[in-house]
């Protein structure tokens, strides 16, 4: 896993490194400079000009000495400075004097910023954004904001150094303003904006340079991180040459209603692709036939219908006496029937569960008797299910969805994997977990069943909730990027199952 920092835990890492381990400030600050100074030369390299924009920080600063140092290597090189002299501080005054004594142009951009600085950028061919870094905390305001426009109508390649001005490390919103970057080169660990949308879409592509940072502090100050396809292999079950199907469990489906019996098969399909040795469809007798036509490897036990085509909620308890793990929700409804048989399983069932779609909706702003299970559930939530879950709106479950996501996490015990961009999956012990794979192609109907399948298949062979989510999620997004060699729209769901199974081959050699 790749750790990521949030503000907070950049400046803890900071102050142990400088104060602890007594490696000077200065020190890493010029290899902050030379990790982006070798970005922009080996991007760039016939770049005619090249105008850094510094602000009055350590960002400021690294900006002067990628410009000293880009001088020392040939290229054409004028700062703008928005900071004047007297807001400069500690090393990035130092490196001001620097850049000064090596002769580099620096122009007083503080005042009348919207003329003087317009005129540098327009004779760019790359600007170099060291305006802010990753302590930023309040939206930018007068002449920051005025230059973060100009940076923005240049209409040439950006590098920001450490996160695009106007972002804020810890955070996923965008402010009103904020720089549109081609690259952004940051230091030591990827920090919450380069990683979640929709800050990560304005940071392009994201280099993460080594300036002497040990890993082992990184990684006791991050409580969040970016999952790999290793992790994904070390987690998925083992399948000796003496397997049999017995020994990877027994998924139980609880899904579909007259109407829906493509939620559950999806989700049922799914779950074999992914080796659960047996799975078992629970649902209503108006879907058994087109399951079982879709599904053949799949049994199928019916339940008892209401008025409504669902589930009339009775009948449940011999399929849970067989089962190794639940996977509830897809195509379920939302009638008192459902309902009933939803309360039936949290009271009766105590191993592993999987809760989407209809069971969240269920269980809108009734959390509590979620928790204190033997094992924690997996909640799987939309944006707009998250939003229910927690009794906020859909719009602030966007602004913040890895803060939303802990926060139903806290308040059902539970593993909460907050679908979007870039799923987080929190809750339990350790870290949070973003995961990078997917595309727009999983804004498909039926996406969501067959990720529901391949995490049950997962618990029901158990892999712990939080490591199943991911390495589901991980697969599901990988299973799209597959996908998308040949769609390059919408990804049909059943295309989906198909290449998860390519997907899973992937991973498994790197075992």
């Amino acid at each position: 896993m790749i750790p990521v920092l949030d503000s907070r835990g950049m400046r803890e890492v900071d102050r142990v490194t400088i104060s602890k381990l007594g490696l000077p400030s200065l020190v890493l600050m010029e290899s902050a400079a030379s990790a982006v100074s070798e970005i922009v030369s080996e991007r760039f390299p016939d770049a005619g000009r090249v105008v850094m924009v510094c602000g009055p920080g350590n960002n400021g600063g690294d900006g002067l000495a990628v410009a000293r140092q880009l001088r020392c290597q040939g290229f054409d090189v004028k700062v703008g400075m928005v900071a004047a002299r007297r807001e400069l501080r500690g090393d990035a005054a130092v490196q001001f004097e620097l850049a000064r004594r090596f002769d580099v142009q620096i122009r007083d951009c503080a005042r009348a910023t919207e003329v003087r600085l317009a005129e540098l950028v327009a004779d760019a061919d790359v600007v170099v954004d060291a305006l802010f870094g990753t302590g930023l905390d309040r939206p930018l305001r007068g002449r920051w904001a005025q230059a973060v426009r100009l940076i923005n109508r240049a209409g040439v390649p950006v590098v920001a150094v450490d996160v695009p001005s106007g972002l804020q490390g810890s955070s996923a919103d965008v402010p009103d303003e904020a720089v549109l970057a081609l690259v952004t080169v940051t230091f030591g660990a990827p920090k919450v904006a380069h990683v979640l949308p929709p800050a990560c879409w304005r940071c392009g592509d994201v280099a993460v340079a080594d300036i002497g940072i040990p890993p082992w502090v990184i990684e006791r100050r991050a409580d969040l991180a970016l999952v790999e396809a290793e992790d994904v292999s070390e987690w998925l079950p083992r399948r000796p040459a003496d397997s049999h199907k017995g020994r990877f469990g027994h998924l139980l489906v609880v899904a579909g209603r007259e109407g829906r019996a493509g939620a559950a098969a999806l989700a049922a399909r799914a779950a074999v692709a992914m080796g659960s040795g047996l799975v078992t469809v629970a649902t209503v007798r108006a879907a058994v036939r087109p399951i079982q036509s879709l599904v053949p490897e799949a049994m199928v036990d019916p339940l008892p219908a209401g008025e409504d085509g669902a589930v009339s909620g009775e009948g449940i308890e011999a399929s849970l006496d067989k089962a190794t793990a639940l996977a509830v929700g897809p195509g379920l409804g939302l009638g008192d029937g459902p309902r009933r048989l939803l309360s039936t399983i949290l009271e009766r069932w105590r191993g592993p569960l999987l809760l989407d779609a209809d069971a969240l909706t269920l269980l809108a702003g009734k959390l509590k008797p979620l928790r204190g299970r033997d094992v924690p559930a997996v909640l799987t939530p939309h944006p707009g299910e998250l939003g229910r879950l927690l009794g906020v709106s859909t719009a602030d479950v966007t602004r913040d969805r890895l803060g939303a996501a802990l926060a139903a996490a806290r308040k059902a015990g539970a593993i909460v994997l907050a679908k979007g961009a870039h799923t987080v999956i929190v809750g339990g012990e350790g870290w949070s977990l973003v995961n990078p794979t997917g595309t727009a192609g999983l804004a498909s109907g039926g996406a969501g069943d067959v990720l529901t399948g391949a995490i049950g298949a997962f618990l029901a062979q158990g892999v712990p909730p939080k490591e199943a989510a991911a390495a589901g999620a991980w697969l599901h997004g990988r299973a799209a990027e597959l996908a998308g060699e040949r769609h390059t729209g919408a990804v049909p769901a059943s295309v989906l199952v198909r290449q998860l199974t390519k997907a899973e081959a992937e991973v498994r050699r790197l075992a």
